[in-house]
């Protein structure tokens, strides 16, 4: 009896072992799934499955919270490099042409209509980015820079919004471990600007794809 429960011991302890894997660094011994080894660490899966279309990434910043018109074409280029490289969509229009036809286009008195600006750039469904916050010195939550986008998809080609239903999906970014003293000078703000910029742009397109779960940052939910 004292053999058998040894053994039952054993093969316990193998089992638990099975599912983890032990790694020594710096002296240290860290017990890790083997799941997390093969899969990597959890996934928020997509918000929004997007049709596979010609897609336009249309940044607005009617409320002028950036100081750079090329701060948008930041924010839809790394929203589009998301897009293409999870093969989310098969092609992205330059938002270098979104942002010039918007600017063409608008005038404060007469906006202009998403769907013309989708059929003047030739796309089949645009996602809508409107810039709501876009702050260097301080976050509202996190003491960091902070950007906040309210995001729509439309169909250009049937003119039905396609995605929230009713409202905006809201996207917060932060940036953190910044160095206080780059906000001083103007190169450094710059600096800021870009990487607030390129990281907005990447977490609205983490809305369209599964991706790797992050402490900071991500989807607010619709705002009506």
């Amino acid at each position: 009896m004292h053999q058998t429960s040894q053994a039952r011991g054993v093969r316990g302890l193998a089992a638990l072992l099975i599912g983890s894997v032990i790694i020594a660094a710096h002296g240290c011994n860290y017990l890790i799934p083997a799941s997390y080894l093969i899969e990597g660490p959890p996934k928020a899966p997509a918000a929004y499955e997007l049709p596979s279309k010609r897609t336009a990434v249309v940044v607005d910043d009617r409320l002028n919270r950036m100081a750079r018109v090329a701060l948008r074409v930041e924010i839809g280029e790394s929203t589009a490099t998301g897009l293409l490289e999870n093969s989310v969509v098969p092609e992205v229009i330059s938002t270098r042409d979104s942002v010039a036809t918007l600017r063409r286009l608008d005038s404060a008195s007469s906006p202009v209509s998403i769907q013309r600006i989708g059929e003047s750039l030739g796309a089949e469904q645009v996602i809508f980015v409107e810039l709501d916050e876009f702050n260097l010195s301080g976050g509202r939550e996190e003491g960091g820079p902070e950007a906040v986008a309210l995001v729509k998809v439309f169909d250009i080609t049937t003119g039905a919004r396609l995605w929230p239903p009713t409202g905006s999906e809201a996207v917060q970014s932060f940036l953190q471990d910044i160095e206080p003293s780059l906000i001083t000078t103007s190169a450094g703000r710059r600096e800021i600007e870009d990487k607030l910029a390129a990281r907005l742009g990447e977490d609205i397109g983490k809305l369209f794809y599964a991706h790797p779960r992050r402490e900071l940052g991500g989807r607010l939910g619709v705002k009506k």
